[in-house]
């Protein structure tokens, strides 16, 4: 807006055909002004690229990142404390996969009415996830996840055959209740 003000009034100050030896030092005051934002947007652009890494950054831990073929598990916090999940009998199903999610609920709650957005599909040469071409869904448990206790989920993964399948990532997940023991 700034800068706009001050190139009308110097293209006015020109149109009018004033020869004011101050139009040139105005000019100049335009320029370094312009070059001024110019590069407070830069700034700018890359503190939004900076903030929206360290958000991203922030959200691994709630991440789980399983390969077909690994073993363990992979850990995600959630607002209750952390669950493990491990990923096993990936076998074909129509033109996808059937996978089998085990959830490792570490907490001494129940987690009720659960939910979770799972993302699927193919790795680069160097075992990157192709995230452009991934796959997602978001799951309802049909059980709970019992406190201390393993629950398995079989989830069909469709458009990726098990030949191609080269990554699932859990995220989102989310409950609508708790139970205690008493």
């Amino acid at each position: 807006m700034t800068r706009t003000l001050f190139a009308a009034s110097a293209l006015l100050l020109a149109s009018l055909g004033c020869a004011d030896p101050g139009l040139h030092e105005l000019q100049q005051k335009v320029d370094t002004q312009d070059k001024t934002i110019k590069g407070l947007k830069g700034d700018l652009d890359e503190l939004k690229t900076q903030h929206s890494f360290d958000r991203s950054v922030q959200q691994w831990d709630k991440v789980a990142y399983l390969t077909p073929g690994d073993q363990g598990y992979s850990m995600m916090k959630t607002d209750y404390g952390v669950i493990t999940v491990t990923l096993s009998d990936v076998r074909p199903y129509a033109s996808g996969s059937n996978v089998t999610l085990t959830f490792g609920n570490v907490t001494s709650a129940t987690m009720t009415d659960v939910k979770a957005t799972i993302d699927w599909g193919t790795v680069d040469a160097k075992g990157a996830p192709n995230n452009d071409d991934a796959k997602s869904k978001e799951v309802d448990f049909v059980r709970p996840l019992r406190a201390g206790a393993w629950t398995r989920l079989d989830v069909v993964l469709d458009g990726v055959p098990t030949t191609n399948l080269g990554f699932v990532r859990v995220h989102d997940l989310t409950n609508r209740g708790i139970e205690l023991a008493r």
